[in-house]
């Protein structure tokens, strides 16, 4: 293995709104899409760890004096990462490095004018580790081109080839390709400049940008645009092909700027800087290979695998899975899923066919947590027996462990299935714990076995009585400690009024009656209980004279205990005519117009009985 300690070149932007790490750097090119058109775009690049892309990037638009003529929201594209590679794979980088790009694009309408065009985008503030300038927390950047006026508004300006170096070693020489592309042909010449300031802590993304000129950034003691970093040889870039060469020699972040000038006939056309910031951290030359132990268990068959090895740029893993040869993978944080569960040995190699290679062998645990279930009975009135059968999703070889409630015989119970007997009471919580292969499930469900009431009453006084005698049912139910919401008295089948918890019986006619009280509770459980009562009539006794004088005595022709029979009465005279009929007569008669006299009656009960003979009417 190597033993060399060099230093990583890394770029890493802050924005200063939410103090965490944001922008690493930027740029901004447009092209030419025929007439007054012009697709812009925006290329940023930030640190992963650091505060998302903002969800729209705001692009100030200006004369070439300076005017502000108006602004444009692009929105958010998508990131990438950017890939990180080093020149020798015994070398390892810090496990924080991850930069992502994004690219805003828009199409501007930019009609020509002699003056021209500045685009620009601002975004505060830097990370306060920048080792170049003074107080960088409260420094800024700004991306800004111009688009040149009459005659050469249909220009398209020039864009950087590759994305900057992510990682560089100390020690290790950068050579960089920092060349553009002009899609016009036109002549490029290539600088090191000072980055723009942009933004404010107060306004970290201005809406719109700040009007040009731009402020340069200061540069801190000992440091120039030609010296923003420490490096010897001193970094430069060729002015004709843009390779950058440096070899950084402190440790820390340092801000960078490449300008690339467009030169057309002798003509400036545009200028595009791309605002960097390098960090320059140590790199462990010393391979070892590591997994990241299982953490998560019997959530399945699939593994996102956690890479913790260093020291290496490439690894060569093998999942131990016996069922396929292709359980391997060269990438850093593979994933794999296994076909059928079961414990497997997982391989990783760090720095594979490298003299530092390193392996580490880790067993992980493929299962499925167990999805048990169980359906609970229905909801019982009174002391029960019930069976309670495991259900669900569960290896041949789970256990089964039962919490059955406090009032259940057994309280906890094995095995499934189990026979549970319930004292009828509150509502009891059941749960079933399952293990299958060391991975648990659980189920809960109620069991519901409701106390269950005994409906009762007395009569006084007691069947049989006569006809008129009033007489009570009494309740006398138990609840057991269910909570009634209805008592129903019913006679015959037909409900009655009973307020309170007795009914009341005076005007009962003669006959047989099924008295019923029915008892609900709260829980739908029902009781009733039932009796026959007889009420006796009394004789019939059918006076043969009345008189309807209006001295108040003997007025109508009154039949004795008539009102407790359905009946039809009949009287004629004695020519046979018919001088009264009715049905259920009620002792209401009183002889009408008819003249005193001798008459007839007929009277026939419901029950068959039936009565004739003569009465006397006297006034």
């Amino acid at each position: 293995m190597l033993n060399r300690s060099l230093s990583l070149l890394v770029g890493s932007f802050m924005s200063l709104g939410c103090w965490a790490t944001h922008i690493i750097g930027g740029e901004i090119y447009y092209d030419h899409l025929g007439g007054d058109q012009y697709q812009v775009t925006l290329t940023l690049y930030r640190d992963c760890s650091g505060i998302p892309f903002d969800p729209n990037a705001v692009i100030g638009v200006f004369s070439g004096l300076g005017e502000f003529q108006f602004q444009e929201s692009l929105p958010f594209p998508g990131g990438s990462l950017v890939p990180i590679t080093l020149d020798s794979p015994c070398l390892t980088l810090p496990p924080d490095i991850c930069v992502e790009t994004a690219s805003y694009t828009g199409i501007f309408t930019l009609p020509g004018r002699p003056d021209g065009y500045i685009l620009a985008y601002q975004r505060c503030c830097r990370t306060d580790e920048i080792v170049n300038l003074p107080n960088p927390g409260d420094l800024g950047l700004t991306c800004t081109v111009e688009v040149p006026g009459i005659p050469y508004s249909n220009n398209s300006s020039p864009r950087f080839n590759e994305v900057p170096p992510v990682a560089l070693c100390l020690g290790a020489p950068l050579v960089f390709d920092h060349s553009a592309t002009d899609p016009d042909g036109d002549q490029l010449t290539y600088s090191l400049c000072t980055p723009y300031n942009g933004g404010t802590t107060l306004a970290p993304q201005p809406v719109p940008p700040s009007a040009p000129p731009y402020m340069p950034l200061p540069w801190g003691t000992g440091y120039s645009a030609g010296y923003p970093i420490d490096s010897d040889p001193a970094i430069q870039i060729d002015p004709v092909t843009g390779v950058l060469t440096m070899t950084p020699t402190l440790i820390g972040s340092f801000v960078v700027a490449v300008c690339v000038q467009e030169v057309r006939d002798g003509v400036v056309l545009s200028t595009s800087r791309r605002d960097l910031m390098f960090s320059v951290v140590p790199c462990d030359a010393v391979v070892s290979a590591g997994i990241q132990p299982q953490v998560q268990f019997c959530s399945g068959f699939g593994f996102q695998f956690g890479n913790n090895s260093s020291g290496a740029q490439a690894w060569s893993w093998d999942f131990g899975d016996p069922t396929t040869d292709a359980d391997t993978s060269a990438l850093f944080a593979p994933s794999w899923t296994y076909s059928e569960p079961g414990i497997y040995s997982v391989t990783v190699i760090a720095a594979p066919g490298e003299i530092c290679a390193d392996t580490a062998v880790v067993q992980f645990q493929a299962f499925n947590a167990p999805l048990p279930d169980f359906v609970p009975p229905a909801p019982a009135c009174g002391d029960t027996t019930v069976v309670l059968q495991a259900d669900g999703e569960y290896g041949p070889d789970a256990t089964f462990n039962w919490v059955l409630g406090n009032s259940a015989e057994p309280s906890t119970a094995t095995g499934s299935p189990v026979t549970v007997f319930y004292t009828a009471g509150n509502p009891q919580n059941v749960t079933l714990i399952v293990n299958d292969n060391g991975c648990f499930g659980s189920a809960s469900g109620t069991v519901v076995v409701s106390p269950e009431p005994e409906a009762l009453f007395t009569v006084l006084p007691a069947s049989p009585q006569l006809v008129g005698v009033p007489f009570s049912f009494i309740d006398a139910s138990q609840t057991n400690g269910a909570a009634i919401i209805s008592r129903t008295w019913t006679v015959n089948g037909v409900p009655v009024e009973a307020p309170g918890y007795s009914l009341q019986a005076e005007d009962w006619l003669p006959g047989t009656y099924t008295v019923t009280l029915t008892l609900v509770t709260s829980a739908g459980c029902v009781s009733t209980y039932t009796m026959v009562y007889v009420v006796v009539a009394g004789e019939i006794d059918i006076p043969n004279v009345f008189s309807p004088n209006g001295d108040g005595e003997n007025e109508t022709f009154d039949i004795t205990n008539i009102g407790y029979y359905d009946n039809e009465l009949t009287i004629y005279n004695r020519w046979g005519t018919v001088v009264y009929n009715t049905r259920n007569y009620r002792n209401q008669w009183n002889g009408g117009d008819v003249p005193d006299g001798t008459y007839y009656y007929v009277l026939v009960l419901k029950d068959g009985r039936d009565y004739a003979g003569h009465l006397t009417l006297l006034r």
